[in-house]
């Protein structure tokens, strides 16, 4: 039964309409009579309708829901309501929309919408943390394309001093653009980047002192200059080296390589055979011993060993094998220069590299390119062939490789086509010289075996008030050793607090501790008897696009994952006001009509 107040607004609707179609009737003027009788029933009727506004029975699905976040398509929200027969409550979460309900976390979610079972997603997507609340409810991700700027980042979180810093990524362009690596008050490198494309970058710095180093990645577009980011890097001393040279007859190339690596504070001993059966050997920043017998006990104490084809030609069986064995056993690292490839089977576990002809004449001359830098070289007519158990350690144009290594046992054997870096000392190009050695050395050498080290497992970059997953691994480990104590300290404002840790229950040797950090700047974590290490804390507007990418991908991850199950929706219905504009507008075009008709 309907009330007597739902009549109401149709009963003053008639009486206004038939009072002004009276007063329009009994003017003596009859032009135009059918519109002003129209027109007064068109006022009183809009008129009655804006006083009492009118509603519509609107279905409303309880099970489901639309979340927006940042960068959500207005078009995508439109077209996902239009497939809605029973329409969805509509929220946003980080950013503002007409019509929505605001959340300051999912967490409420649940309590604003008790039966929620789909929810469906749009912009860029959820955190880590925010996706954790959504466990129980069926993602539907509606996400939007990638922004311009960074889509991809990374960079090396320590280097040695001599090493490049190298920043790669994605850089994705509306308009001609042009990023630059920031480092020490220049800029050091730099990409340009066409309109409407994506490229893939690859900027590089070799810094020239140890220690704590931050970095900028900027990007200009038109007069406008942007800064996307930091770079952190932490900087260390490079690794001292006991280096062996085996040479088959006296050189410059070995001889300016010896007195380099002693500058650099390397432990080098040199052997070089001057006739047969008759040697020089050199001994710098070591003391002396017997190199004219390769033996298992003289090869323990060095890292890597450098020589010719002839040089090992010229060893003993015993002696190859005892080389050998120091490489698949101890880790030792072999490096091979020749001129052409080796046709002696007994020098084949060094030497046995596919290689190319690339010219006919003895000497050709290059440009060579290492992580880092590049330089113009003269290089055997040879290349290595690139294959996947080949590392390129210095390549030229074509994709040939002058330099590569692969892996052999515990340690790596190379080979070069370089056989005389010398030239780039004579030219005084000294730190081209000091690049490539470092490169070939740091990519070949005995790797160091820590039993206690601190690693940064994610993200990449840490950012206040989001957790930094730290892990501790001590290999030192015993079935009676207590659970390690750490502590953080913020670098900026000396601020210390302790890391809680939990041991890994598939890698006992490995603890992992979760840290929060409130401030910016360089953090340092440390325990007992072990190195500390350094990790930087970003703003929260630095690699704004960077976060966006693992936003997305960590959605689209988590809702496949996601066991999807058909759910019932549950259809309410409520009242909604038409809206009021309309009937506005048609009051003030029939009225005003009235009025300027009498007029005339």
């Amino acid at each position: 039964m309907y009330s007597i107040s739902a009549y109401l607004p149709w009963l003053l609707a008639t009486l206004v309409v038939l009072l002004l179609l009276w007063l329009a009737w009994r003017r003596p003027n009859r032009q135009r009579l059918a519109w002003r009788l129209l027109a007064s029933i068109v006022a009183g009727i809009s008129f009655v309708l804006i006083v009492f506004p009118p509603t519509i029975k609107q279905s409303v699905n309880l099970s489901a829901a639309i979340l927006l976040t940042e960068g959500y398509n207005t078009d995508t929200l439109d077209k996902l309501l239009r497939q809605q027969e029973a329409k969805p409550i509509v929220y946003t979460l980080g950013t503002d929309a007409d019509n929505a309900i605001p959340l300051t976390n999912l967490f409420t979610l649940r309590q604003k919408q008790e039966g929620l079972q789909t929810l469906h997603l749009l912009g860029y997507g959820l955190e880590e943390q925010q996706l954790k609340a959504l466990d129980s409810i069926r993602l539907i991700p509606h996400l939007s394309e990638l922004p311009t700027g960074v889509s991809a980042v990374q960079w090396p979180q320590e280097v040695k001093l001599g090493e490049a810093v190298t920043v790669a990524g994605k850089y994705k362009s509306a308009g001609q653009t042009k990023i630059y690596l920031h480092a020490t008050g220049q800029l050091r490198d730099s990409a340009d980047i066409k309109t409407d494309s994506t490229y893939t970058f690859n900027l590089n710095y070799t810094p020239k002192q140890a220690g704590r180093q931050v970095y900028n990645l900027l990007a200009k577009t038109g007069g406008k200059s942007d800064t996307l980011g930091q770079v952190p890097v932490q900087v260390n001393e490079q690794q001292q080296l006991s280096i062996l040279l085996l040479a088959s007859a006296p050189s410059f190339e070995f001889k300016f390589l010896k007195n380099h690596l002693a500058e650099q504070q390397h432990t080098v001993a040199y052997r070089t055979t001057v006739s047969k059966g008759i040697s020089q050997t050199e001994w710098v920043n070591m003391p002396k011993t017997d190199l004219n017998r390769i033996t298992p006990k003289l090869l323990q104490n060095f890292d890597v060993v450098i020589t010719e084809p002839q040089a090992l030609q010229s060893m003993s069986t015993g002696e190859r094998a005892s080389l050998q064995r120091a490489v698949t056993e101890d880790g030792l690292g072999v490096l091979t220069i020749a001129t052409e490839p080796a046709p002696n089977r007994n020098t084949s576990f060094f030497t046995s590299f596919q290689s190319k002809r690339l010219s006919q004449q003895d000497v050709r001359s290059t440009h060579a390119n290492w992580t880092g830098s590049e330089g113009i070289i003269n290089a055997a007519p040879y290349s290595l062939v690139s294959s996947t158990a080949v590392t390129g350690l210095v390549t030229e144009q074509g994709s040939n490789l002058l330099a590569g290594a692969k892996r052999a046992g515990w340690g790596n054997v190379a080979m070069s086509y370089v056989p005389q870096t010398v030239q780039w000392r004579l030219e005084g190009k000294d730190e081209v010289y000091a690049s490539y050695w470092s490169t070939i050395l740091s990519a070949i050498a005995k790797e160091q075996v820590k039993e206690k080290f601190w690693q940064l497992e994610k993200p990449q970059v840490p950012q206040p008030n989001n957790p930094v997953i730290l892990s501790f691994t001590d290999y030192t480990l015993t079935t009676s050793s207590n659970t390690p104590t750490a502590t953080i300290t913020s670098l900026s404002d000396s601020v210390t607090s302790n890391l809680p840790l939990a041991q890994n229950i598939y890698q006992p040797e490995k603890y992992n501790g979760s840290f929060w950090p409130h401030s910016t700047g360089w953090h340092k974590v440390e325990t007992a008897d072990a190195a500390p290490y350094y990790f930087y804390v970003q703003t929260d507007k630095d690699w704004e696009f960077e976060n966006i990418a693992v936003r997305k991908t960590g959605t689209e991850a988590f809702a496949a994952q996601q066991n999807a199950t058909a759910t019932t929706n549950t259809v309410a219905y409520k009242e909604e006001p038409v809206s009021l504009i309309w009937f506005f507008i048609l009051f003030a075009l029939s009225s005003g009509f009235l009025w300027l008709e009498e007029k005339l």
